[in-house]
């Protein structure tokens, strides 16, 4: 008989945990998907980062703060009309959009990685509703929206439409927030 020594269960004791361990559920379900409570988010991701609804040049407001309205045209030649507006930081502004064309727009605010980070999504959303966001109105034909919102910050940030292609044939304008 061999005799028993209490140093041998600890050798045993943590292969048996590797081994329970092993067994749990803490991987990728059967369709081998990682659960969305434990999947990380991407490196620099709006939800890493934090800027999911935060925007340096101002904030979305209610319409009854605006002290002005800016009439803006969305045109099937890709253009916007005005192609740019001027505000002074401080302004309180809505953007009263009409899609006069006969195919969808699109209208967001932005810096331009902002933008390039919108025309990214978009383009993935190809035959997908669009849904409006804090700082991006769609426009089906003949349809006009409003946005209102308080700038804060004097610089240049851009509007754009970003159904597919119609950003990068140039549909886009300019803001510029004078101090």
């Amino acid at each position: 008989m061999i005799p028993r020594h209490p140093l041998r269960y600890l050798f045993f004791v943590p292969i048996i945990g590797l081994v329970a361990a092993s067994c749990g559920d803490d991987g990728p379900d059967a369709a081998g998907d990682t659960p969305a409570a434990t999947a990380p988010a991407e490196e620099g991701s709006e939800e890493e980062e934090g800027l999911s609804d935060e925007f340096e040049f101002g904030d979305p407001v209610d319409s009854a703060d605006a002290s002005r309205v800016i009439e803006i045209t969305a045109l099937d030649n890709f253009t916007f009309e005005p192609a740019s507006v001027a505000i002074t930081a401080g302004d309180t502004v809505t953007f009263r959009v009409t899609n006069v064309g006969v195919i969808p727009h699109d209208f967001t605010l932005g810096d331009s990685a902002t933008q390039d980070s919108h025309d990214a999504e978009m383009a993935e959303m190809v035959g997908m509703e669009v849904h409006d966001e804090s700082n991006a109105i769609g426009l089906e034909p003949g349809e006009t929206k409003e946005m209102t919102w308080h700038f804060t910050e004097a610089g240049e940030i851009l509007f754009g439409c970003h159904v597919p292609g119609h950003y990068a044939a140039g549909m886009k304008g300019d803001i510029t927030i004078e101090a």
